[in-house]
């Protein structure tokens, strides 16, 4: 037979009902008086509890009616009565339901949803789920401080502190956003996360109780495992500690903000080693690693004031006043030296030789005046190889295509032999033989084909 997860969860309720577990996931309250379990409602002594005789003293309606007296509590004791079935929030939830929930989120965790809702009679997952991230996470409630006006003996805020979203520092991403997922359940409003590490660790010792193994004989072997048990949750809540500690204080929950971090200090670092920096994030906290990179700029600062101390001593130079004359003759030197790497030469069949000298601004792009398409400074190809096997118009074309000769000459043979095997080349066929850009290949088969050395396949 095939059941739903709907009936399984009602089949598990009626099963835990007959065994009569589901009362024990709520502890029955015991009047002090006749010693039996009493159900709502109760009553509570106020003057005993603040005097602390026995602590919470819980009295049965009959008990009360009959005006009994024990111990030092006295039937004119001030009083409450102890009821939580009306409902806070949803007409379907009264107040111990919510109580209930509360209790099982501490024992289960957030985000367990179907054990919380094993304890939750007439609940399923997904409503549990619902109503906590409703009226517990998403919305604040100034109405829950005026059901409990009772004085507390310290100040109650009207509502908690509204959250805000959307900002960066504390980073607390809005709900949906990639920065939300990437944060992997870290809950910003509570600081802490969704579901945690180990998260069923309490379940192993919900129903552990002490006092069971008390009348047995010493040393007890029940006693001695209880304790076991009890440092086994020891150590699994010190890893869960200890991991939210090393996410928190290693800047391992908002990483996008850290690499932003880092990207400021690569200008100054080797680009090797500012690759590896992330690596570091689970070795030192924030405070050892902004120490780390705020010491290795220095370093490289450290670094180039000794190479230009050494370039000033190699040169002769000793004095403050010299190194400021020197720095100024040395901008001046090196714009020179980019004005004349700027001089294109215009050569005529090698007869007349013509210097031309480009703008003093050494840009590699210029926009032609009334247009917003760029157009590109001609190469300065004179004296590299390959060079003098280039013809006039060639090396004109190479020079506008800020194409080096060489490669040039190898696309020239390469769309010649292709033509020749071919019996002739097509356009889209010379744009498959290499791979730069459409507008230079078109430029050169053009010249190409009309000095003969190409031709288009006979039809």
């Amino acid at each position: 037979m095939i059941h739903s997860a709907k009936g399984l969860d009602s089949l598990w309720e009626a099963s835990m009902e007959k065994c009569g577990l589901l009362d024990a996931l709520d502890p029955p309250v015991v009047c002090k008086h006749c010693k039996e379990a009493t159900k709502e409602p109760y009553i509570q002594c106020v003057q005993c509890e603040k005097l602390g005789n026995f602590g919470n003293v819980i009295i049965c309606v009959p008990c009360f009616t009959k005006g009994v007296e024990f111990d030092k509590h006295r039937n004119d004791h001030s009083y409450i009565v102890i009821r939580t079935d009306f409902c806070l929030f949803e007409p379907k939830w009264q107040a111990k339901d919510e109580l209930r929930l509360i209790n099982a989120i501490n024992d289960c965790g957030v985000g367990n949803w179907q054990d919380v809702s094993y304890r939750m009679q007439g609940k399923s997952a997904e409503e549990c789920k619902a109503h906590y991230m409703k009226y517990y996470i998403d919305s604040d409630h100034p109405e829950l401080s005026k059901i409990l006006r009772r004085d507390l003996g310290h100040t109650v805020h009207p509502q908690p502190v509204s959250y805000v979203g959307g900002t960066d520092d504390p980073p607390r991403p809005l709900p949906g956003t990639s920065s939300y997922r990437d944060m992997a359940g870290y809950n910003a409003a509570r600081g802490d996360f969704d579901v945690e590490h180990d998260n069923t660790a309490e379940v192993d010792i919900q129903d552990l109780d002490l006092k069971l193994f008390e009348e047995d004989e010493k040393p007890s072997l029940g006693f001695e495992l209880q304790v076991a048990l009890l440092d086994i949750y020891r150590r699994r809540l010190g890893e869960r500690h200890r991991r939210k500690k090393l996410i928190k204080n290693h800047g391992l929950i908002a990483m996008s903000k850290s690499i932003m971090m880092l990207n400021r200090y690569r200008s100054c670092l080797p680009q090797p080693f500012a690759d590896a920096l992330p690596r570091f994030f689970s070795i030192f906290d924030s405070v050892e690693f902004d120490l780390l990179l705020e010491g290795l700029k220095c370093e490289t600062e450290l670094k180039r004031q000794v190479f230009d101390l050494m370039e000033y001593r190699s040169i002769g130079i000793t004095k403050q006043v010299s190194i400021m004359t020197y720095e100024t003759l040395k901008k001046r030197r090196d714009l020179n030296f980019r004005e004349r790497r700027n001089l294109v030469c215009m050569q005529n069949y090698g007869v007349d030789m013509k210097w031309n000298i480009l703008k003093k601004v050494a840009k590699l792009e210029t926009t032609i005046p009334g247009s917003s398409r760029r157009v590109s400074i001609p190469l300065n190809i004179v004296g590299m190889p390959g060079y003098e096997s280039l013809n006039y118009t060639e090396k004109q074309i190479a020079s506008e295509l800020r194409l080096v000769p060489e490669d040039f000459l190898r696309f020239k043979s390469a769309f010649i032999n292709e033509c020749r095997k071919l019996n002739g080349l097509k356009l889209g066929q010379a744009r498959t033989l290499i791979r730069i850009d459409v507008n230079k290949i078109r430029k050169i088969y053009d010249y190409l084909l009309s000095a003969g050395l190409i031709h288009t396949p006979s039809k």
